[in-house]
């Protein structure tokens, strides 16, 4: 499959009013069009051939939410070091504000089922919208998706040299050890910073109830759930999730340890201290500038691990969009796991 480029070289086109056409097209008979943040990409952006979504399809299919009346908002700007062209982090907010769910995807580059799942499901996350807020970040790291890296600064996951994640949070959450102190001086690059700040910014506007987090792992044959809000491996939506992947095919680990070491019970891992974006969302304090304040303290915190070695892309991304439209079936009717 050859890499997607629909414009001819090298003509460079603003591709702001094709990202846009959804919400200038419902605005052609009314007064000019509300602003919207300048989505300009290049038109020589190219994404990894292995069959997923091309990028400019993926932030059409977020965008046909702005029909809907959501918010968009440019997060960042990630150009990370080498790369000639930046992408943007997007976020999209429905209008109506108050206890959300708040669903995250492409934290890596080379696990393309999540967000191209939310792209296949983007009329159950609107019909959601409906129901209650929603926050939804879904390509976090829209360099490693075009490119199939798994960090900003490296393809792989290595235990050797530290990957850049846009998801580290480790300078917000407390250190174990001394819980007055952040875990790390400084966020690990500017797009971990930015990410990470939204979610701060808008977390008492949107206070997360339930979190999503969809990833992939190649290195593994099984999936699992991690459930990092405060029921654990108990929470009945963490459950809901394990029997969803069961439905769809997707191998399944149910006891035992992940390669990381964790417990896993019934298909679940229960919190762990990570420093991930996950663990922030589930964070009842943070630390900023040095200081303690209250964190998004979600309730529910579910990240799915899915294996991708074994496993096509299509198949693996209808399991995601299974799962995801199955989890807003659910959370149309939830305010959150309750005790």
């Amino acid at each position: 499959m050859h890499e997607f480029d629909p414009y001819p070289k090298p003509a460079r086109r603003n591709l702001r009013l094709l990202l846009l056409a959804p919400l200038l097209g419902a605005c052609l008979c009314a007064a000019a069009p509300p602003a919207a943040p300048d989505l300009e990409l290049d038109s020589e952006v190219q994404t990894h051939p292995d069959g997923r979504m091309p990028i400019q399809q993926l932030y059409q299919a977020y965008l046909s939410l702005l029909d809907h009346g959501w918010e968009l908002e440019i997060v960042t700007r990630s150009q990370p070091d080498g790369r000639a062209f930046s992408l943007p982090v997007i976020a999209l907010r429905t209008p109506q504000t108050g206890e959300a769910v708040w669903i995250l995807s492409g934290i890596h580059g080379e696990e393309p089922a999540g967000p191209n799942a939310i792209a296949r499901s983007i009329e159950a996350i609107a019909a959601l919208g409906e129901q209650r807020p929603v926050v939804l970040l879904p390509l976090n790291n829209p360099q490693g998706y075009a490119h199939n890296w798994r960090y900003l600064n490296m393809p792989a996951y290595s235990e050797e040299v530290e990957g850049q994640s846009v998801g580290d949070s480790s300078h917000l959450l407390p250190d174990p050890d001394h819980p007055e102190l952040a875990r790390a001086p400084a966020a690990s690059s500017a797009e971990a910073q930015a990410i990470t700040g939204y979610i701060l910014q808008w977390a008492a506007t949107y206070p997360p109830a339930i979190s999503i987090d969809l990833h992939e792992d190649n290195l593994i044959d099984e999936g699992y759930v991690y459930s990092q809000g405060v029921l654990g491996a108990g929470d009945p939506l963490a459950a809901a999730a394990v029997r969803v992947l069961e439905d769809s095919g997707i191998p399944l680990k149910m006891d035992g340890q992940t390669r990381f070491g964790e417990t896993i019970t019934g298909g679940i891992i229960g919190p762990i201290v990570d420093g991930s974006i996950d663990e922030l969302m589930s964070a009842a304090t943070v630390i900023v500038d040095g200081q303690p304040r209250s964190g998004p303290a979600a309730r529910t915190v579910l990240v799915f691990e899915t294996p991708a070695a074994g496993a096509s892309l299509d198949r693996r991304a209808g399991a995601h969009a299974a799962l995801l439209r199955t989890l807003v079936q659910l959370a149309q009717g939830s305010t959150g796991a309750t005790d």
